[in-house]
């Protein structure tokens, strides 16, 4: 209904993502957060994991009871040292509040998250690239298909979102999907994060909805110094 796409690059419909690994019949299934971010220039995902790691556990935490996943794996560029820490730090607070591990709050559900640092490796940006480094072997990716929601980590039904697509999780249900697909334009619903540094008067991460203009992001910024 919130017409969530995400936000790694492709675009592809989250709900059909979670919906495929929900209905693929495995005994085993996982979620995967991709926070290799590799790419000049980015860091949104370096501060949403530094300020707000219980962010991402939640959203973590939501997509594997959606799915019925009992483990989740955040995967960490080489460089965020500091995330390393921030997130293994927050899910020991959260598994000693019963949020994560066996039985949460005394329910039948039962959710785990483990961090995995990459090798600086580039190419493990690319999903299935990711799974391999995971799994121990050299990060390559794999042929599509058979694809990620059936055949991901250990060859089991994956559903894999970024950073900033599972913390939008936490807007949808507080908002609901209706009222959430009222910001953007079209099919981009919602909204997304900018990284802007060089010569603008305030470097920084925007947040901003679909349909903003790339002259208005510069503006939101201060604009072009000199």
């Amino acid at each position: 209904e919130s017409g969530l796409r995400g936000r790694g690059g492709a675009a592809f419909p989250t709900g059909i993502k979670w919906q495929t690994v929900l209905e693929t019949p495995s005994a085993t299934k996982y979620i995967v957060c991709n926070a290799d971010e590799g790419d000049s220039g980015t860091y949104a995902d370096r501060m949403m994991m530094e300020s707000d790691p219980f962010a991402v556990i939640e959203g973590m935490t939501i997509a594997g009871l959606a799915v019925g996943a009992g483990l989740g794996y955040i995967y960490l560029r080489e460089e965020y040292r500091y995330a390393e820490w921030v997130l293994n730090e927050a899910i020991k607070r959260a598994e000693a509040a019963q949020f994560l591990g066996q039985n949460i709050l005394g329910s039948d559900q039962s959710f785990s998250i483990e961090v995995r640092l990459g090798a600086g490796a580039y190419i493990c940006g690319e999903e299935t690239a990711l799974f391999n480094s995971i799994e121990g072997f050299r990060g390559e990716p794999r042929n599509k298909p058979p694809f990620p929601t059936t055949h991901g980590l250990f060859g089991e039904p994956t559903a894999i979102n970024n950073v900033e697509t599972l913390v939008n999780v936490l807007s949808i249900l507080t908002l609901g999907g209706e009222k959430y697909a009222m910001q953007g334009t079209g099919n981009s619903t919602g909204t997304r994060l900018f990284c802007l540094s060089g010569r603008v008067v305030n470097p920084g991460v925007y947040e901003h909805p679909f349909g903003i203009t790339l002259r208005e992001v510069i503006e939101a910024a201060g604009g072009v110094t000199n």
